[in-house]
């Protein structure tokens, strides 16, 4: 009978345990769901036909929009962030570029192997709208704008570099192929979705806890 008095607090602790780690399972598959739905919905808009610039820009929610605009691009403003380039280190080329109607907006040109490449001038881009508002990375070392070497998307700072106006869009146009002379790269959506492992870890954690209370009202009590 006492024995069966200990057991009880153990099965209750256990149980509770048991529904709260499923149910933190349950909610990260539930997140999952919701990852993918909105990264289909993302890959859609990037598969698009591209809208005029202006009219993407009255989107509240304008990430990842495929845009096209003509006009003209700054070469001699053209700013260069470190990357990896066909696994080694490279540059990525952002330069202004102003359409006809007078928007100014960074444009992700692509990457080089050397930073001393020059751009070529072109008239019409056709990219991805990107925030890049993700701030410095932890690792991530200090911008040098004095050299123009920047390690890390800071776009306040990187549009006053480039001699932008204040009121620019807070965007970047990664721009799809082009004639500037880099390499672009192909556009992908960027979210973390981690949901998948969060939920094994839970459930996981939920499965060794039942199994430690088993062994442990399985226990043959001592003699």
């Amino acid at each position: 009978m006492s024995t069966q008095r200990r057991l009880w607090p153990v099965l209750v602790a256990s149980g509770l345990g048991i529904i709260v780690l499923c149910g933190l399972g349950t909610w990260q598959v539930e997140r999952l769901a919701q990852k993918l739905a909105l990264i289909a919905t993302l890959q859609q808009r990037m598969a698009a036909e591209p809208l005029a610039m202006v009219e993407a820009l009255k989107q509240p929610d304008a990430e990842y929009l495929k845009v096209k605009a003509t006009g003209s691009l700054d070469v001699t403003h053209v700013l260069y962030k470190q990357t990896i380039f066909h696994g080694l280190g490279g540059w990525e080329a952002i330069a202004p570029f102003k359409t006809e109607r007078g928007t100014e907006v960074l444009v992700d040109l692509g990457s080089t192997a050397n930073k001393d490449q020059a751009a070529k001038p072109i008239t019409e881009v056709t990219g991805i709208l990107r925030l890049h508002n993700k701030g410095r990375g932890y690792f991530d070392n200090d911008n040098n704008p004095a050299q123009n070497q920047w390690f890390w998307w800071d776009l306040t700072a990187m549009q006053k570099a480039a001699g932008l106006s204040a009121e620019a869009p807070r965007l970047i146009v990664q721009a799809l192929a082009n004639d500037s002379g880099f390499e672009a790269a192909e556009p992908k959506v960027e979210l973390a979705n981690n949901h998948l492992g969060y939920a094994i870890t839970w459930f996981g954690l939920a499965m060794a806890l039942a199994g430690v209370t088993l062994a442990f009202v399985l226990k043959k009590p001592d003699a």
